[in-house]
Order: structure tokens, then C-alpha cells, then sequence
């Protein structure tokens, strides 16, 4: 008796992996990824912004001595009036500023024409020169900011 779909053969075993469960696990993986990396992010940064005033009140220059302020503009980075051009000599000023200081807060104005990335860096590396917080300081993108700022200065 001949089986039904008229051939006299039996059927050969497939030995093709089957995609199907791999794209599966795939696609929950991914979704997974892009779930938590975002939360694994946020941990890490730890970045706090700082709140701005309302008041259009000059800071005394009392409270000016107390904040250290780094500027990172495209031409280089600010600690106060000193410029640095090159990420060595910044971090070993940084450094010693830091030590020496018993407030180790750090407020870092980036220009709004700095790429996010080397702003991250300069966050980083804030961090690992002993800054106990780093927080970004948002400022007025329709004001210029001057092109030499004063030590500690407010832009």
C-alpha cells in the first residue's frame, strides 16, 4: 500500500537549526537591554542639576569664593580665569584645587555648542579628581558668555 501523498520514500530528518526560538530569545534580550539601560545609566552619572534663581540679584563675593565653577567651552576648560588647553595639566590643577578645598562641589557650566560626550568626560574626570558632586549648571543660551570670565565668576 502506497501512503498517501504517493511516494514510496519516508520522510528525511531535518538537521537545519531552528531560527525561530533564537529570534525569540533574541527580540526579549533586546527588549530587556533597552528596558534597563537607561536605569544602569542614570545610576551611574549620578549627575545633579543645579536650580536656578529666580532673582536677578548679584551673588555678594563672599558667596562667590565658595563655589568652584569649571567652564568647558570648544577652545578649552575654565577653573576660573586659569585656561587649560590640555585634559593632563586640567586634571592635575583640579586636583590640587580639590585637595586643598573642604567643599569639593563642583558646578561645570559646558557651553551649549560642546558635545554631550566630552561633557560626560569632563564629568567623569571631575569625579575622579576628588570631587565629592558634580552638578551642571544650566545658563542663558540666548546670552553670550564673556571671552575671558573672571575667577569664580557667574555667567
Amino acid at each position: 500500500m502506497m501512503p498517501l501523498g504517493g511516494r514510496d520514500e519516508l520522510p528525511s530528518v531535518i538537521s537545519d537549526v531552528n531560527v525561530v526560538p533564537l529570534a525569540d530569545v533574541s527580540l526579549v534580550l533586546l527588549i530587556l537591554l533597552m528596558v534597563l539601560s537607561p536605569m544602569m545609566t542614570q545610576e551611574m552619572l549620578k549627575v545633579k542639576v543645579a536650580a536656578t534663581s529666580q532673582s536677578s540679584e548679584a551673588v555678594p563675593p563672599e558667596a562667590q569664593e565658595l563655589v568652584l565653577v569649571v567652564q568647558i567651552r570648544s577652545q578649552g576648560m575654565w577653573i576660573g580665569a586659569e585656561r587649560f588647553t590640555s585634559l593632563g595639566a586640567f586634571v592635575a590643577r583640579m586636583t590640587q584645587v580639590l585637595s586643598a578645598r573642604e567643599d569639593r562641589k563642583v558646578f561645570v557650566v559646558p557651553d551649549p555648542d560642546v558635545a554631550t560626550g566630552r561633557i560626560v568626560h569632563m564629568l567623569e574626570t571631575l569625579r575622579g579628581c576628588g570631587a565629592s558632586s558634580v552638578a551642571l549648571v544650566q545658563t542663558d543660551t540666548e546670552a553670550p558668555l564673556p571671552a575671558d570670565p573672571g575667577p569664580f565668576s557667574r555667567t
